[in-house]
């Protein structure tokens, strides 16, 4: 009887030993080609140094198209992979609005050229991309304001560039 359990028990090991080596699904492609077709404008637009002229239907379609396979993944690959294009998303809606705030009040004299008035829409971007920020005093109310370096749209958009090599990466070697 105590050989039968120790049989019982082993096979036992064995079968769940094997249920975990079982090979987790390999990354889909498919599955991403609107994804990395998206990507890749907005990989040409950053390339060409027109990252602010990137369409909102870049954006969107990566939008949708995160949106679309957040339920849909079926192995830790492309669950990476979902959450690099997330974070190129991301990336791409800081860049679109430190594009649309470069304009703010740069009519006005006391915003220095080169540099970008910082309303509190950018504060979470300065904070995420450690943007250097500088003081200014607004002599008729001795009020101060901030502003940070118009550079900084190029740091979100060459971050976006490496983003993306990682997706192609993650694409070539999955």
């Amino acid at each position: 009887m105590k050989q039968g359990a120790i049989v019982i028990t082993l096979l036992s090991a064995i079968m769940l030993s094997l249920s975990g080596c079982a090979e987790e699904p390999r990354l889909d492609k498919g599955k991403f080609a609107e994804l990395h077709r998206a990507a890749q404008d907005l990989k040409a637009a950053i390339g060409t140094g027109k990252g602010c002229e990137v369409s909102e239907t870049v954006v969107q379609r990566l939008a949708s198209g995160t949106a679309a396979l957040k339920d849909k993944t079926a192995s830790r690959a492309e669950r990476d992979l979902l959450s690099a294009y997330g974070r190129l998303l991301a990336m791409c809606e800081d860049g679109l609005l430190l594009c649309r705030s470069q304009h703010i009040l740069t009519g006005f004299e006391f915003v220095p050229k080169g540099r970008i008035y910082l309303t509190q829409e950018l504060d979470p971007i300065v904070e995420r991309y450690d943007l250097p920020i500088e003081r200014h005093l607004y002599a008729p109310t001795g009020k101060y304001w901030k502003s940070i370096p118009r550079d900084s749209i190029r740091v979100i958009w060459e971050r976006a560039g490496i983003e993306i090599k990682i997706i192609e990466n993650m694409m070539n070697y999955s």
